[in-house]
C-alpha cells in the first residue's frame, strides 16, 4: 500500500492542496509494510505535558525537557513512547504523583523501526495511578522541514534565521519523546528559551516571560492549550515583526521588510474567521491566532491550533495583486482556519480516516468562499478543479477507498492524495445536496458540539447527520441510512457509472457498475453503491432541484425513473452534485447534441461540462463511439462558457500526447485542435479578454488563450510574439496575453530573451507569475537550452521546497515532444549519481517525481524504451516497485491508443 500512496503523491503535488502530499515524497520510500505493529500499545496514556525547549541557532541544534503526566490503564514495567533521532541526556526519571516515590528505571532503548522510546522499569506501575516521566533530551535542528526546523533567508544585505515546527502527521516525535498518535489529545504547557532580540510564539497566548540571570536568555511561558494532539502543537523563534488590529485576536507575522504588505490580508482574515463561525454557529475557540508568513517557497501551510503558518506571500498580498493570487491566498488562509474546528477541536484518533477533516475543509473552503466573494463562482471552480479532478483520478482499479488501513510511517505519510482530500470533498458537496442545505449544516454544527475536544470517526458524523434527519422526520428513504450510504462510498474504492436508457413504452431505467479506464481490468470487483439521482428532462428543463428524487441501492439490477409523457431528451446528475459519470441510449445522446447546437444555454453550464467530460472518457472505456465526442465538440462553436472548454481541452491534450506514437495520425489530431483553436481564438481574442468584467472568468478565458497560441493558432501566435517585442523594449504584457507571450520569446532562443525571463522569475513574488514563467521556459525547441534549465536544480538534497519545484519543473517540461526528450535525458544522466549517493534513499524521489511527470507523455518507441531502461537499471528493489506501478499507466496508454487510434481518426474526418 505504502508504495501505491507514493505514487499516488508524486502526481498529486498542486499548490491548491497546501502541500500536504509532499511529505509523501520526502518519507522514506524503503518501509514495507511487513504487519508490524507500528501503534503504540495501549497500556499506558498522557494526561498532560509541561514542556522546555530552547534552539541553539550556532550549534545547529536544541535541547530540552519534558516532563509527561502519565496514567497507567494495566499492570506493566514497561512505558513505551514515541521517539526518533532524540538524544537522551541522561537516565529518564518517572515519579508515583501519589506517593511521590521514585520508581526506578531498569533499561531504556531506542526501536529505531517502530520510532519507539522503550522505558523498563524495575517494578510495575498500577492501573489508574499518575505517574510524572521526566525526559531530557537533545537533537538536531533540522533542515528538511520536519519536526523543530531551522533555515536561513536572505534579509537585505544579512542572513536570519527562523526555527519553527512542522509536527503534522508524525513529525512532533523528532522534536521531543511524546504519544505521537492523534487520539491522544491532552493539554501542553510550553516554556521556550530565547535570546533577547528574538521573539517566540507558541499555540497560545505568553503567560509571562522571565530573564535567565546566568546567561541573559529569555524564557516565555506560555498559557496551557486545551486538549491537543501533539500534530498541533507548535513553536517558532524568529526576529519577525508583528501587524495586528487593536481588539482583534488575529495577528499576521513575516519578517520586518514585509511587515507592511500584510495590512490586505489582516482586513480579510477576520471576515475569513468570521465566515466559519457564521457556519458553525461556535465561536473560535482561542484567545489569539497568529498567521505566519514563512519566508520559502512552496512551505507548508499548516493548521496548528493557534499558530498558522503559510507560505509568506499569502500573508502579503496586496488590493492591486492578481485575482488569481488573491483567489488561493484567501483559500489557503481560510483552509487552515476551518482545521481550527475540524481536525483541532474535533479530531480523528488514527490516520486511516484523515479524509474527514481533509475532506471537509476542502468543500466549506469552497463553500464559505464562495459567501463572501459571490463573484468568484466557486461552485464552478470546484466541479472543474475538484470534482472532475476526482473522478479522473479515482478511474481505475488500482485506486483506494477513503477509509483505508495505515500502519507504518511511511503509511501515514503517504495518505494525503487526491483520493483523501477531492474524492472527500466531493462526497461531502454530494451529501450536503442529499440532505438539504439546512440539514447539513445542522448536522456538522451538532457533530462539533457533541465532540468538541474529543476524538470521533467517521460513523460518528453519520450517525449525527441520521438523528438531525429523524429529529426532522426527513428520511431520505425508509431503508437507507446516511450511515449506510456513506459507508460504502467511503469503504469501497472507485465510483458508479449510470447508464440510463428509455423503453419502447416511454419507460425510463437507470444501471450501475464500477466505472473503470485501466486496460486491461485487474480486478473484476462488482461493486456497488446506494446512488441518489437527480434529473431533469426537456420538458422539464429543471437545473435546480439538487435533492435526489429516486434512490438505486446496491440490491437492485435496475431502477426505474418517472418521466413525462414526450419528454424529449433526459439529464442525469444535475450540476455535477453526484459522484457518478452517467451514459444514455444513442437517442438520448442525439437529442442532447442537437440542444447543445441549437440553443446549449437551455442546459446548465455545470451540466454542459460534465457531458463533455463525461462522454470523453466513456470514448476512452470504449463505451461510446468516438464520433459522439467530436459530434459534441462541433457545439463548442455555441459555447461562450470557459468550463465545457475546459473539459474539451483537457481531453484533446490527453489524447494528443497519446497519438503522437502514430506520426501521421499525430500531425492529423493536431490539424484537427487547430480548427478548434481557431474556433477559440476568434471568441476569446484578447481585445474581448479585457472586456470580460468577471475576473476569473478572464482567468480561465486567458488560460485557453495560451492553448489555442500552443497548438497552432497564428494570429495568437504572432499576437504574442508581438507582446513579447515589446516587453523586451520595456513595455507591459497584458496579464491575459503574458503566458502565451513568453512562451513566444522562448521559441526565439535567444539569450537575451532568456535572461530577462530569468529575471523576472527570480524577482516577482508571485506564486501565479511564476507558475506562468515556469511553463513558458518549456516552450523552447532548443533541447540544450531545456537541459540547461534543468541542470540548475540541484539534487543533493530532499526538502519541501525543492522537491516541488523539481516537479514544477519536470510537469512544464513534459508538455512538448522536445522536452520528453530532454528530461528523459536528464533523469539517465542523474541516474547513476544519485544511485550511488550516501542518502540515496531520499534522492529516488527525485527519480520517482521525473518518472511520474514523463509516463502520461511518453508516446514513440525509444521514448518507452528509455523509460523501460530507467526502471530496469534501478538498484532499490522499492523503487523499482513503484517505477513498475508508474509504467502500467504506460502500458495502459499503448493499449488505448493501439485499440482506438485508428477510431479517433475516423471520427474526426481529417
Amino acid at each position: 500500500m505504502s508504495k501505491f500512496l507514493l505514487l499516488t503523491f508524486v502526481c498529486s503535488l498542486t499548490a491548491l492542496h497546501n502541500g500536504k502530499g509532499l511529505a509523501a515524497i520526502a518519507g522514506d520510500i524503503n518501509n514495507e509494510n511487513d504487519g508490524t505493529n507500528y501503534r503504540l500499545p495501549d497500556s499506558t496514556e498522557p494526561v498532560s505535558y509541561d514542556l522546555r525547549i530552547t534552539p541553539d541557532i550556532e550549534n545547529l541544534s536544541f535541547h530540552g525537557q519534558v516532563d509527561i503526566v502519565v496514567k497507567s490503564k494495566q499492570y506493566t514495567t514497561e512505558v513505551i513512547l514515541n521517539s526518533k533521532d532524540l538524544i537522551l541526556s541522561s537516565v529518564p526519571s518517572f515519579q508515583d504523583l501519589k506517593t511521590n516515590r521514585s520508581i526506578e528505571i531498569k533499561s531504556y532503548a531506542f526501536d529505531e523501526r517502530n520510532e519507539w522510546l522503550v522505558v523498563k522499569l524495575k517494578k510495575s506501575i498500577i492501573p489508574q495511578r499518575l505517574y510524572k516521566f521526566t525526559v531530557v533530551f537533545s537533537g538536531i535542528l533540522r533542515d528538511d522541514y520536519t519536526g523543530f526546523h531551522k533555515y536561513f533567508y536572505d534579509s537585505g544585505n544579512h542572513s536570519r534565521w527562523i526555527a519553527l515546527t512542522q509536527f503534522k502527521p508524525i513529525y512532533a516525535r523528532r522534536a521531543f519523546p511524546c504519544y505521537d498518535e492523534p487520539k491522544f489529545k491532552t493539554p501542553y504547557t510550553i516554556s521556550i528559551g530565547r535570546q533577547n532580540q528574538h521573539s517566540a510564539l507558541s499555540n497560545m497566548p505568553l503567560n509571562y516571560s522571565e530573564i535567565h540571570q546566568q546567561n541573559g536568555w529569555v524564557w516565555d511561558h506560555f498559557k496551557t492549550t486545551k486538549p491537543i494532539p501533539t500534530y498541533l502543537v507548535a513553536f517558532m523563534v524568529s526576529d519577525f515583526d508583528k501587524n495586528y488590529i487593536n481588539g482583534d485576536n488575529i495577528a499576521m507575522h513575516t519578517r520586518k521588510e514585509y511587515i507592511e504588505y500584510t495590512t490586505y490580508m489582516m482586513g480579510k482574515a477576520p471576515n475569513l474567521l468570521r465566515g466559519v463561525e457564521t457556519f458553525t454557529q461556535i465561536p473560535y475557540m482561542l484567545p489569539k491566532l497568529d498567521l505566519v508568513g514563512v519566508p520559502l517557497l512552496n512551505a507548508y501551510s499548516m493548521e496548528n491550533w493557534g499558530l498558522n503558518s503559510y507560505e509568506e506571500f499569502y500573508v502579503t498580498l496586496s488590493k492591486d495583486s492578481q485575482t488569481e493570487d488573491k483567489i488561493q491566498g484567501s483559500m489557503t488562509v481560510l483552509h487552515e482556519i476551518l482545521h481550527q474546528w475540524f481536525g483541532n477541536m474535533v479530531t480523528t484518533p488514527w490516520w486511516d480516516n484523515a479524509w474527514l477533516n481533509e475532506g471537509m475543509c476542502n468543500y466549506l473552503n469552497y463553500y464559505i468562499t464562495s459567501m463572501i466573494e459571490p463573484e468568484w463562482d466557486m461552485e464552478e471552480s470546484f466541479v472543474e478543479k475538484v470534482h472532475q479532478y476526482a473522478l479522473s483520478w479515482d478511474e481505475y482499479d488500482d485506486t483506494h477507498p477513503l477509509t483505508f488501513a495505515v500502519s507504518s510511517p511511511d503509511d501515514i505519510e503517504n495518505a494525503f492524495d487526491t483520493i483523501t482530500i477531492d474524492k472527500s470533498a466531493a462526497l461531502f458537496r454530494m451529501l450536503k445536496c442529499v440532505v438539504g442545505e439546512e440539514n447539513f449544516r445542522t448536522s456538522v454544527n451538532k457533530y462539533l458540539n457533541d465532540f468538541a475536544y474529543m476524538e470521533a470517526e467517521p460513523e460518528d458524523l453519520w450517525d449525527t447527520f441520521d438523528y438531525v434527519l429523524y429529529d426532522a422526520d426527513n428520511l431520505i428513504e425508509d431503508d437507507i441510512t446516511i450511515n449506510n450510504y456513506m459507508d460504502l462510498w467511503t469503504k469501497q474504492p472507485g465510483y458508479p457509472l449510470i447508464t440510463v436508457k428509455s423503453a419502447n413504452n416511454g419507460s425510463v431505467v437507470a444501471s450501475q457498475k464500477r466505472f473503470c479506464l485501466s486496460n486491461p481490468r485487474r480486478t473484476t470487483d462488482n461493486v456497488k453503491w446506494f446512488v441518489g439521482l437527480t434529473y431533469t428532462t426537456e420538458s422539464e428543463m429543471d437545473f435546480e432541484e439538487l435533492t435526489p428524487t429516486v434512490w438505486m441501492k446496491p440490491t437492485e439490477e435496475h431502477t426505474a425513473l418517472t418521466v413525462p409523457e414526450n419528454f424529449g431528451w433526459i439529464i442525469v446528475n444535475i450540476q455535477s452534485t453526484g459522484f457518478y459519470r452517467v451514459n444514455y441510449d444513442e437517442k438520448n445522446w442525439k437529442l442532447l447534441l442537437i440542444q447543445l447546437i441549437t440553443n446549449p444555454d437551455r442546459i446548465h453550464v455545470l451540466n454542459r461540462a460534465q457531458i463533455v467530460d463525461d462522454v470523453y472518457h466513456l470514448c476512452r472505456a470504449a463505451l461510446l463511439p468516438y464520433d459522439y465526442y467530436t459530434s459534441l465538440l462541433e457545439y463548442l462553436l455555441m459555447e461562450d462558457h470557459v468550463m465545457p472548454w475546459n473539459a474539451a481541452i483537457t481531453g484533446l491534450s490527453s489524447t494528443m500526447d497519446s497519438i503522437r506514437r502514430y506520426p501521421t495520425e499525430y500531425l492529423k489530431f493536431k490539424k484537427y485542435a487547430k480548427g478548434l483553436a481557431d474556433i477559440l481564438y476568434d471568441k476569446l481574442s484578447e481585445n474581448q479578454i479585457v472586456q470580460i468584467q468577471n475576473a476569473t472568468t478572464r482567468i480561465g478565458w486567458s488560460r485557453l488563450l495560451t492553448w489555442t497560441c500552443s497548438v497552432g493558432n497564428s494570429r495568437c501566435a504572432k499576437s504574442a510574439s508581438r507582446h513579447f517585442d515589446a516587453w523586451m523594449t520595456g513595455h507591459e504584457i497584458p496579464h491575459e496575453m503574458e503566458e502565451a507571450a513568453l512562451c513566444a520569446g522562448m521559441k526565439k532562443g535567444n539569450i537575451a530573451a532568456l535572461s530577462k525571463i530569468h529575471k523576472l522569475y527570480s524577482t516577482t513574488r508571485s506564486p501565479s507569475q511564476k507558475k506562468i514563467i515556469l511553463r513558458a521556459l518549456a516552450c523552447t525547441d532548443n533541447i540544450q537550452m531545456l537541459m540547461s534549465h534543468l541542470d540548475l536544480m540541484r539534487l543533493d538534497d530532499v526538502d519541501h521546497g525543492s522537491l516541488q519545484s523539481f516537479k514544477t519543473v519536470c510537469d512544464n517540461v513534459v508538455t512538448t515532444p522536445v522536452g520528453v526528450k530532454a528530461l528523459s535525458s536528464f533523469l539517465i544522466q542523474k541516474l547513476n549519481a544519485i544511485q550511488s549517493s550516501p542518502i540515496r534513499d531520499n534522492l529516488n524521489k527525485y527519480i520517482v517525481v521525473a518518472y511520474s511527470a514523463l509516463a502520461p507523455k511518453v508516446a514513440t518507441d525509444d521514448e518507452i524504451a528509455v523509460m523501460d531502461k530507467i526502471r530496469g537499471s534501478v538498484i532499490s528493489a522499492d523503487l523499482k516497485i513503484v517505477l513498475d506501478e508508474i509504467y502500467q499507466k504506460i502500458e495502459s496508454n499503448l493499449l488505448w491508443m493501439e485499440r482506438d487510434h485508428k477510431k479517433i481518426m475516423r471520427a474526426i474526418k481529417i
